[in-house]
């Protein structure tokens, strides 16, 4: 995710006049020192070449037993160390010109601070030679204040007064509209904890336009499915910045060899809490029906969701509604939703793998979308329905078939079964007991598991597992086959899915 900075223009000191420039400076100056007296004479334009003059104030400690003998050598009470203040109001002052504009002092009578303000940057040879030209004239302090100095000194707090008298900028209120801002964000924050939980669940948020009049009425806004209104999203994180919702979830596809990836929307997979139409409820069924079929036929470490979610920022929530109204009876969030990307700020978009039950996220940002998923999904087609016994499955993987669906998969030796083809069904006795639905009382066998098979292929037993897992794990298929296996045997990998008797016209009671 872009990293996202605020920052402000460089000040355009060359857009003041040269009394303008000079009166800035002048500012600035007054905290400087403890002055006794400042004097803009540049102003006047008879001005000896001197743009501001000002005298130190000087603390004088003396001893009362002396004072009549010191009164004498005194000096007067406004004479203080004199500084010499030249303001430039110059694109550009090289070394060559900085040296010119300290000829200008008088030899016989430097004074004793100097400064040269310009609204320029300069080169390390200017700063040199401004310092060498001032040491050379007998001057014991001096300073060279160029744009990057001058800018310095108006941001700081106590100079935002003069910021805003000649630039119309004051950083103060906006670091008290910035103070205001994150009371604001930390609120929406904290009340979404309340509402939502801390951790959460199945939850979702109705996002919706705070410039909408017409909600639920949707009918009523003729461009509502290119720009919607409102709009329902699973809650799915807490993030630093904002809530994180999942916008899009469908059955996906991808190679992470090849970095392929695919999906299809013709079905949403996002679970929505508000109100839908009974006929669209059964025509998404039946849609998903077919892609189901199809996407199950996938090889299982090919399947995935592929999902998008974005960020809803705390600071743009303008109103957090935790009560919402029919049709949507929980959380609505009302934002500015003129944004490129509507209400949110980014995202990203991921394959979401589901293997053994364990839910892996594969990032997107380099593979490419290769077409998997056709525009038109077939009728399922059921291949042969193979009976009890007829295929040979190892007990365990028959006994835990029927108990656990993480169970997808089992080998055979390579000619063993060759019969045995793509969407053909294998009956597997079922050693558990149940109540018959209707029947209170009696207990009875429970109906076979039919697993349909989505992946027959052959794999060399070398490929089938990484080297941490690979000692453990061929040891256990060693155990079920009944056979040592060797690097290069090749055996034959079997996939399937659990099915039910009414898909391929048996009883499941």
């Amino acid at each position: 995710m872009p990293k996202v900075s605020r920052t402000y223009g460089p000040i355009h000191f060359e857009d003041l006049d040269p009394h303008r420039f000079e009166d800035l400076v002048r500012q600035l100056v007054y905290d400087f020192r403890d002055w006794q007296s400042i004097e803009g004479t540049g102003r006047s334009g008879s001005d000896d070449g001197i743009d501001i003059r000002a005298f130190e104030r000087l603390a004088t400690a003396r001893n009362e037993d002396d004072e009549d003998e010191d009164a004498k050598e005194l000096s007067h009470p406004m004479m203080g160390n004199q500084w010499i203040i030249q303001c430039k109001r110059e694109k550009e002052l090289g070394p060559k010109r900085v040296a010119e504009i300290i000829e200008e002092l008088d030899d016989k009578n430097p004074p004793y601070g100097y400064v040269l303000a310009a609204a320029c940057n300069f080169s390390k040879q200017s700063y040199d030679r401004f310092r060498d030209k001032l040491i050379e004239k007998r001057v014991m302090e001096f300073h060279l204040w160029g744009k990057a100095e001058l800018e310095d000194m108006l941001c700081q707090p106590k100079n935002d007064h003069i910021l805003f008298t000649f630039f119309g900028i004051s950083l103060v209120t906006r670091r008290r509209s910035r103070s205001t801002e994150i009371r604001r964000t930390v609120a929406n924050k904290n009340k979404l904890f309340r509402v939502l939980g801390a951790e959460l669940g199945h939850v979702s948020v109705l996002i919706r336009d705070a410039n909408d009049e017409d909600y639920p009425f949707k009918e009523e806004i003729k461009d509502f499915d290119a720009r919607p209104r409102w709009r329902e999203c699973p809650a799915v994180n807490y993030h630093p910045r904002g809530l994180v919702v999942r916008t899009r979830e469908y059955f996906g596809y991808v190679d992470q060899d090849k970095k392929e990836f695919d999906f299809t929307d013709a079905v949403s997979l996002l679970v929505l809490r508000g109100d839908e139409d009974h006929q669209d409820r059964r025509a998404w069924h039946e849609r998903r029906e077919l892609i189901v079929d199809f996407w199950n036929h996938l090889p299982h470490r090919n399947k995935c969701h592929f999902v998008a979610e974005r960020l809803l920022r705390y600071d743009d929530m303008l109103v957090i509604d935790d009560q919402g109204i029919a049709p949507h009876k929980f959380t609505h969030i009302f934002v500015d939703t003129e944004g490129k990307d509507g209400p949110f700020s980014g995202g990203w978009e991921f394959a979401e793998s589901r293997r053994s039950g364990a839910h892996r996220h594969i990032g997107l940002g380099d593979y490419h979308r290769k077409k998997i998923f056709p525009d038109t999904f077939p009728t399922p087609v059921v291949g042969t329905v193979h009976p009890e016994g007829a295929i040979s499955i190892d007990s365990e993987t028959a006994r835990l078939a029927g108990l656990n669906e993480n169970i997808r998969e089992f080998f055979l030796l390579a000619g063993q079964h060759d019969e045995l083809k793509q969407r053909d069904v294998i009956t597997v006795k079922s050693e558990d007991s149940v109540y018959r639905s209707g029947q209170v009382g009696r207990r009875d066998s429970s109906p076979p598991t039919y697993l349909q098979v989505t992946l027959v292929e052959n794999v060399r037993v070398a490929d089938l597992y990484s080297e941490e897992e690979q000692q453990w794990a061929l040891r256990e298929l060693e155990r079920k086959l009944g056979k040592e296996l060797a690097d290069d045997d090749v055996l034959k990998r079997v996939e399937f899915v659990h099915t039910y008797g009414r898909k391929i016209g048996k009883d499941d009671f």
